[in-house]
């Protein structure tokens, strides 16, 4: 962008466009450029949005710079750090989604970077006024709306983003007539495209295509007609939970975690009781991000468009109300749910609305962040729910047991470490039935909260008075977990808690950990601890469990309880037990649907008393998924008779380097078979109910045999894999990393073939493309270095829709020029095979990135031409 200037070494670009146009795609795209960043010392990115506050903006570069939160707040001290960081360096900064045209305040942010050795800058607005300020650049790049060619292109990638067969005939029409109306605006595209891929039949398409919603001007604050039409197509659980998102500010980085737990507490989930690991929280929060109104950040997080944080605004009304900034606002009335964020002010003149019955708060410490919330608090008579998203400090406030009617209190703390709250008037939330504090804080005196269903139980060292005797009581709760077992100082504390009396109890998890759980000054010699095997015999639950979970256990062996055949209602066990070298016997559960063992290091037999003791019994007559991980010396697996795991459907087994042998042929039922890092594993049984089958890091195995049902095979990092046998069934093969592979056997159902292995072997290339015939093959992957010579029959693959390769030393590929029925075809990184000719071949488009060439970043944004 610019070079060394000793006037000024600060250059701006400022990339202009409408809301959803890709300004923040595009500066993504640069600013994660691996040679832009080698050229340059340091990088960070900011979301400015409004108001254009130097003092926040500055304090975001800082901690963008340093990967670290900044929590200082004078402007002169934090221009003197950043000033510090980047003094003398080539620095490159990107401002997104900037409003504000002042110059002063401009200026004002630019003091530090002048200290620089160059400081490129690029600017996204909407405003070209804004653009004229900051630019120093000749001309500002001004990004249009898609053609309708690129714009049918992209709609096609998330309307049949898997249809590998091509586009359904009778929607090509109907899909085209929509993406008109989408006018070119690729957040439009993407967002209805995305919509209409949930939807199946012809006449969900015309509905959209013929909505009203089209032809109404842009709603309030630039929102769309497309993206309201997506919302208003939403299934209607899914509108209230989308709408609740505005109780966030913009541009927040959402955890999926902390926004179900929001939707939880918040009563907006469809879900049973039984539901206690709110998965149908994560399906709602996974359709929201299907549907493009969430677009993933990064590993951890996601974010929304300020252009649908403004529709979840428009939509939530009077219901939602989020409070923050320094200005004083008024509350609407009917306001239900609200949050308040940390640089919010409440003052006494703020008046809390009647029907206020949530409430989040997003801080620091908690209360301590805010002024006079206590008497906002205390006005709210009819709140039942509060949440708390930061790290409290010891002490919860004491009028936190003048909310007399609260039933449901929770904080997530987005820092590790373990904290006792203390709270004298907490024991007088006599209505409180859901208390979650996300595994870090325990409260003192729960034992009398005797309506709780939801608990998490921290036993703490000696003299803390924070011990689970306390739970005797607590004869309504569903859902217990409790932590920091290994510091039970008495068996007698264990078996006074009285599970076994707990007769609504579902839902137990027992965590004997290593980690002391310190109360601070409080601290008092601890006792020579309890064994696990005692504390764990007397904290036998009531035979109504369903789920149990055990991590952490360190005996030999388990209490006889465990297994019994009296837990009738038991669904799912978990258990990680690290020094047993003998496993109970489970298989005697009647209705356990579900059963992980994992970390047991010293076991190294698995036999028949896993199943059943009692002569004729057949084992795990319910059991449909069972998952064994982490076990480093196990060796062996016998004692598996007929009838034993008979309603069996898939079977993972993963890290378990020493194990020889599976008894395959006795599991009749199982159709999905993952095996992980099972190096020894030389052999694989034959198993004629086979469907779907993925093998990684299994470095002994040499041979596949014949599966005549299997569907789906996905084998990666398998170097000592020689053949395949024949396979009639099977659609869906990917290979990645076996290099020996050279014999395939017979594959004449397939229709889709990735093969990403960068020494494939000719022989395993040739019996796979060639030798056989692929009459179905609609699909072909194929990325390898060392392939030179490829060579593709059209009357063998008549049905070929999608071709990619990315082969560097390919030279000739046979038969492409023939292959005219193509759909899609993308050629990347290959250097030296010809293309001259091929577009008026094909008479299709075709996409071919030679690396010998360097494309700009507008013509990298689309990679992928389908037609």
């Amino acid at each position: 962008m610019g070079g060394d200037n000793i006037a000024s070494p600060i250059f701006v670009l400022a990339i202009v466009g409408m809301g959803g146009i890709g300004k923040t795609t595009l500066a993504q795209l640069v600013y994660n450029d691996s040679k832009m960043r080698e050229s340059i010392d340091k990088h960070a990115w900011v979301r400015v949005s409004q108001p254009f506050d130097v003092t926040n903006i500055t304090k975001s570069i800082i901690s963008s710079l340093k990967k670290d939160r900044c929590d200082l707040s004078e402007l002169a001290i934090l221009q003197e750090i950043l000033l510090r960081q980047i003094k003398g360096k080539k620095v490159f900064l990107v401002l997104d989604d900037v409003w504000n045209g002042r110059s002063d305040f401009w200026e004002l942010l630019c003091i530090p970077m002048r200290s620089t050795k160059l400081c490129n800058i690029v600017v996204t607005t909407r405003s070209e006024s804004v653009a004229r300020l900051v630019q120093t650049m000749p001309d500002f790049y001004y990004l249009n709306c898609l053609s309708s060619y690129d714009s049918w292109l992209l709609f096609k990638q998330f309307a049949f983003p898997n249809q590998d067969s091509g586009t359904p005939a009778n929607l090509v029409e109907i899909g085209r007539d929509i993406v008109r109306k989408c006018k070119g605006l690729p957040l439009a595209i993407k967002t209805v495209g995305s919509m209409l891929h949930c939807e199946a039949n012809e006449t969900a398409w015309r509905n959209v295509a013929e909505s009203e919603l089209w032809d109404l001007e842009q709603i309030r604050n630039e929102i769309l007609p497309s993206l309201h039409l997506s919302y208003k197509h939403m299934p209607l659980y899914l509108k209230r939970c989308f709408a609740a998102l505005s109780l966030f500010p913009k541009d927040y980085q959402l955890e999926d975690s902390l926004v179900v737990h929001l939707w939880e507490y918040l009563d907006l989930l469809q879900s049973d009781r039984n539901d206690i690991e709110n998965k149908t929280g994560y399906l709602y929060f996974n359709e929201l991000v299907q549907r493009s109104f969430l677009q993933e950040y990064d590993a951890f997080c996601y974010t929304m468009h300020d252009l649908f944080h403004d529709l979840a605004c428009f939509l939530a009304g009077e219901d939602f109300f989020r409070l923050e900034g320094k200005i004083l606002t008024e509350i609407p009335p009917n306001t239900r749910y609200m949050s308040l964020f940390i640089n919010c002010r409440i003052d006494e003149t703020l008046v809390a609305p009647i029907s206020l019955r949530s409430f989040v708060i997003f801080g620091k410490t908690g209360f301590g962040d805010f002024m006079d919330v206590d008497t906002f608090l205390l006005n709210c008579k009819k709140l039942r729910n509060l949440s708390m998203v930061c790290k409290p400090s010891m002490a919860f406030p004491d009028f936190i047991g003048g909310l007399k009617l609260l039933r449901r209190l929770s904080v997530l703390p987005p820092l590790f470490g373990f904290k006792i709250i203390r709270c004298t008037t907490m024991p007088q939330l006599y209505n409180l039935h859901d208390l979650h504090l996300n595994g870090t804080h325990a409260v003192l005196g729960f034992g009398k909260l005797i309506k709780l269903q939801t608990l998490e139980v921290y036993v703490t060292r000696y003299g803390c008075n924070c011990n689970i005797r306390e739970l005797r009581n607590l004869n309504e709760v569903r859902n217990l977990t409790i932590y920091g077992l290994d510091n039970v100082a008495h068996i007698e504390d264990a078996s006074k808690a009285q599970l076994q009396n707990k007769r609504h109890l579902e839902s137990l998890s027992l965590q004997f950990s290593n980690v002391i759980l310190d109360c601070g000054h409080m601290l008092e010699p601890k006792p020579v601890a309890v064994s696990h095997e005692k504390v764990l015999h007397n904290l036998r639950p009531h035979h109504n469990l369903r789920k149990l979970h055990i991590y952490g256990y360190n005996s030999p062996i388990f209490p006889s309880w465990l297994g019994n055949a009296s837990f009738l209602n038991m669904t799912e066990l978990d258990l990680q037990c690290s020094e047993c070298h003998k496993l109970p016997t489970l298989g005697e559960l009647p209705s356990l649907r579900f059963l992980r063992l994992a970390k047991v290091k010293n076991l190294q037999h698995i036999g028949r008393e896993l199943c059943s003791n009692v002569i004729g019994v057949k084992g795990f007559p319910s059991l449909t998924a069972l998952s064994i991980n982490f076990m480093p010396g196990w060796y062996k697996w016998s004692g598996v008779v007929d009838g034993d795991f008979s309603c069996l459907r898939s079977l993972t087994i993963f890290d378990a380097q020493k194990l020889m042998s599976i008894p395959l042929a006795l599991f009749m039922s199982v159709i999905t078979l993952c095996l992980w890092s099972c190096g020894n594993l030389h052999t694989f049984p034959a198993s004629h109910n086979l469907i779907e089958l993925r093998i990684t890091e299994c470095d002994g195995l040499t041979e596949l045999p014949a599966l005549p049902s299997l569907v789906e095979l996905n084998i990666k990092e398998c170097p000592n894999l020689c053949t395949i046998g024949s396979l009639p069934s099977l659609l869906e093969l990917q290979i990645h990393k076996c290099p020996n592979l050279s014999v395939v056997g017979s594959l004449p159902s397939l229709t889709t073939i990735n093969l990403k292995d960068p020494q494939l072997k000719d022989e395993a290339l040739y019996s796979l493309l060639n030798v056989i015939d692929h009459p179905s093959l609609n699909c072909i992957t194929i990325i390898c270095e060392t392939m030179a010579d490829l060579n593709l029959e059209p009357q063998r693959l008549s049905s070929l829709k999608k071709l990619r390769l990315c082969c560097p030393n390919l030279q000739y590929c046979h038969g492409l020029s023939d292959l005219t029925f193509l759909e899609e075809i993308k050629i990347w990184g290959c250097p030296n095979l010809p293309t001259d000719g091929l577009l008026q071949r094909l008479q299709q488009s075709l996409d071919v990135q030679k690396n010998a060439r360097v494309y700009d970043v507008a013509h990298a944004v689309c990679d992928v031409y389908s037609f």
